[in-house]
């Protein structure tokens, strides 16, 4: 299985006629008001990974984990996500939304993702970054 890319977006839409993902809001970076230090942000991620597969022969099991680390890199949170990828999908897409987020001080907060096959290890895939900021 390869990972070809990862983001982070304020939304996402898939058109039902056609499967297609349309991204909304990339994140790269949020302005917060310092009263939203200190307490859950109210705001929904979507993490979106694309994967091409070499092996469609059969089924695949996978867990997608996504850690969420604070810029002192201590984890505010950690969602484990089950998947099962049909035989023939030579491509495929996971999209995941996450709600919330503890924001305790202003910095660069990390979103690590991790895949694992089967019972082999969990393996890193991506490490994307969203630098929240003191609004002025």
């Amino acid at each position: 299985m390869k990972h070809n890319w990862s983001i982070i977006c304020g939304g996402s839409i898939i058109d039902q006629d056609t499967n297609q993902i349309s991204l909304i809001n990339a994140l790269e970076q949020l302005n917060l008001p310092k009263e939203a230090f200190g307490k859950p942000l109210n705001i929904s991620f979507h993490v979106i990974s694309y994967f091409t597969e070499a092996d469609t022969s059969k089924e695949k099991k996978i867990e997608q984990v996504i850690k969420l680390l604070d810029p002192q890199n201590n984890l505010i949170k950690k969602v484990e996500i089950p998947v099962t990828i049909p035989e023939k999908f030579g491509r495929f897409r996971l999209r995941n939304v996450i709600k919330g987020m503890d924001i305790s001080i202003p910095g660069m907060y990390k979103f690590l993702l991790s895949i694992k096959e089967g019972n082999d290890k969990l393996v890193d895939i991506a490490e994307l970054e969203i630098e929240v900021l003191l609004k002025k």
